[in-house]
């Protein structure tokens, strides 16, 4: 069933949706880069690129711009370590006018200020194409979808039960000395288990930290091609909260 969609600019929207991010003669395009550096699955990228594309969309028929989420961010800043794909063909061929990154600038204000932003976008999207903007896509806390449930859920059951086990073998009997050395070995893997996957989270938020770090100034951005209007530098990603395209597209 095709979603229907009230377009402001037909044409704008049919360039942006017929543009392909994936080079034909890549070997490691685009769509696969992004989803070994973030750590998704091709299907959920590919998800991710078409709902970035709405995003650009909405930077453009805005008057005041949009503000992307977590994961529509991340791949923002993929594109745009692409300087010469993003800065000498979408921007001019595709949107026909510049779309800048304005990163938020931190503090109680700003983070206030892009919450309400965000929130009008996700009005503004439902408004345009006549739909709610997906959760995976649009909630924040992409790292949790990569976390095997095993540790949401699991961890609580084992610990649970390790409990329960603990409790029952100090009650003494026959088999009290049996059920308390199981009941320590699997305290023992549950805590372990535990440590791993803090370890493995904080692992997770340096990599992401990483990323967004190179994704805004890795490649370098030379002479008008940065994400912070004006400034030669790409900035040091979204800070205390994603900011987005400011005032819509430039001139």
């Amino acid at each position: 069933m095709e979603t229907t969609i009230l377009l402001k600019d037909e044409s704008l929207w049919n360039r942006i949706q017929s543009f392909s991010l994936d080079a034909s003669d890549a070997a490691f395009p685009f769509s696969k880069k992004l989803a070994k550096e973030e750590r998704w699955t091709l299907d959920f990228t590919q998800k991710a690129i078409q709902e970035y594309k709405k995003f650009v969309y909405l930077c453009c028929i805005l008057p005041n711009g949009a503000s992307p989420s977590e994961t529509v961010d991340k791949v923002w800043h993929m594109h745009l370590i692409y300087t010469q794909n993003y800065w000498e063909d979408f921007c001019p061929n595709i949107l026909k006018r510049n779309l800048h990154h304005h990163p938020s600038k931190g503090g109680f204000n700003e983070k206030t200020k892009h919450q309400n932003w965000f929130s009008e976008t996700l009005r503004s999207y439902r408004e345009i194409f006549q739909q709610d903007a997906p959760k995976e896509i649009w909630e924040d806390g992409i790292i949790e979808k990569r976390k095997p449930a095993f540790w949401t859920k699991g961890f609580r059951f084992l610990t649970l039960f390790s409990l329960l086990f603990l409790v029952y073998s100090c009650s003494g009997g026959i088999w009290g000395g049996v059920l308390l050395t199981v009941a320590c070995i699997i305290g023992f893997f549950s805590f372990i288990s535990f440590i791993s996957w803090i370890f493995a989270a904080n692992i997770n938020k340096e990599q992401d930290k990483n990323i967004s770090s190179n994704s805004d100034g890795g490649s370098g951005c030379s002479g008008g091609s940065s994400c912070s209007g004006g400034s030669s530098g790409c900035g040091s990603g979204c800070g205390g909260g994603c900011g987005g395209c400011g005032g819509g597209c430039g001139g």
